[in-house]
């Protein structure tokens, strides 16, 4: 199993250049909220990215931890703004307010929700028998086309077919039964949501959008795609931006999933949830839309250790964004003699994403782009505080934000 954490004190979380340029301008001088003064205005959009790990048993494959699924679906039917919910299920909760609500609960304006959902067992273990690799990494890496060894060795039995019409097959193969998995999970998320009052609808990014690719909108470090020139994968997420926002006008909840999804048009790689948030809060058709980020993973939040393996481990309760180089730091103000961060890759086996660096990647762009970042633990009170705007009774989870000069 890989090592989930390789130590530093700070760290520059790689974040799609294109979108870091977009945002920058926008905000760089303008004061992120702060968590004590953090209210939620009517209509205000907020991406909810809850990881696999979370919502399924990731050691076992295509297995539901439905209790969790539950939970999430009972938490966004009572904080989502009530034009998302069942005629039913609005005068259901209207009726059943009590006198002792306070004037600031009744008061708070409620959300609407995006939300993106991780594979877990749905996918990571096609994904990791295929070989397929994380979109962006692959890009990042200056991916150039190679097949994976479990291609190669596939694909090199006897056949008609030339080795490149196999090693193609043989990541289309990839792709459908992969992608045929993760839609799985995404039908118990929808489910378990229309079972608790709310209006809401899958969407599957992967091919069902023209042109979008398994790396999202990342680009190199030359702003280009690995091809070296625009490849229409920047549109793409607009697009699914455009199908998020008509959803949302028109009282439908969208539910996205990480997706296995084409690199190019002979080869397959994951688009991961992480990917697509970053998209999403970089892309001009949603940006502005868009008020605070919030991760629900397996653990509180970021640690000084791997919590999984260290009970000595301290929660840090505070990181900070350098707006310019995107480089990631302790708040020292709020975090006591904390003095590093420990942060890499996933714990889990079968994870092809990136676990806990890629949602720090997104956290960056976000951040840039304006944006609140919270990380809090699935089924905890603290994570059930923070989705409804009552932040100053969560008390666990960290906040990422801008770092003030």
């Amino acid at each position: 199993m890989a090592n989930a954490y390789s130590q530093f004190s700070s760290t520059n979380v790689a974040a799609s250049d294109d979108a870091t340029e977009q945002c920058n301008d926008d905000i760089l001088d303008e004061d992120v909220r702060t968590v004590e003064t953090s209210s939620t205005q009517d209509g205000e959009v907020i991406i909810i990215k809850i990881g696999g790990s979370s919502i399924t048993n990731k050691a076992t494959e295509e297995t539901l931890n439905q209790d969790a699924i539950n939970w999430f679906a009972k938490l966004i039917s009572a904080s989502v703004h009530t034009s998302f919910l069942f005629s039913e299920k609005e005068k259901e909760d209207h009726d059943t307010v009590t006198t002792t609500t306070s004037s600031t609960q009744e008061a708070r304006k409620k959300p609407k929700f995006v939300v993106v959902h991780g594979a877990g067992s749905f996918g990571h273990h096609s994904a990791k028998r295929y070989g397929l690799q994380c979109g962006k990494a692959a890009l990042l890496n200056s991916y150039g086309g190679e097949s994976s060894p479990a291609a190669d060795v596939k694909c090199s039995r006897s056949s008609n077919s030339s080795l490149l019409e196999r090693r193609k097959r043989f990541q289309m193969e990839a792709l459908s039964k992969t992608r045929h998995s993760v839609q799985k999970l995404n039908a118990a998320m929808v489910g378990s949501l229309l079972d608790h009052g709310v209006n809401a609808c899958g969407i599957s990014p992967g091919v069902s959008i023209p042109d979008m690719r398994a790396y999202g909108s990342s680009t190199t470090n030359n702003g280009k795609n690995n091809q070296g020139g625009g490849d229409g994968s920047v549109a793409a997420m607009d697009l699914l931006c455009e199908a998020i926002n008509q959803s949302l006008h028109a009282g439908l909840l969208p539910v996205i999933h990480g997706d296995a999804c084409l690199l190019d048009d002979n080869h397959a790689g994951i688009l991961g949830g992480d990917t697509l948030v970053e998209g999403l809060v970089g892309s001009e058709k949603m940006k502005d839309n868009v008020h605070k980020v919030i991760f629900i993973t397996d653990v509180a939040g970021v640690f000084s250790s791997d919590p999984k393996t260290n009970q000595d481990a301290k929660l840090i309760r505070s990181l900070k964004v350098d707006m310019t180089t995107g480089e990631v730091a302790i708040d020292n103000k709020d975090n006591g003699d904390v003095a590093q961060m420990d942060v890499s890759g996933s714990s889990h086996a079968h994870d092809v994403t990136g676990g806990l660096k890629a949602k720090l990647g997104a956290a960056v762009t976000a951040v840039q782009c304006g944006k609140e970042v919270i990380i809090a633990k699935c089924c905890s009170t603290s994570a059930e505080k923070f989705v409804q705007g009552d932040y100053s009774s969560a008390e666990k989870g960290t906040l990422i934000s801008k770092k003030r000069f």
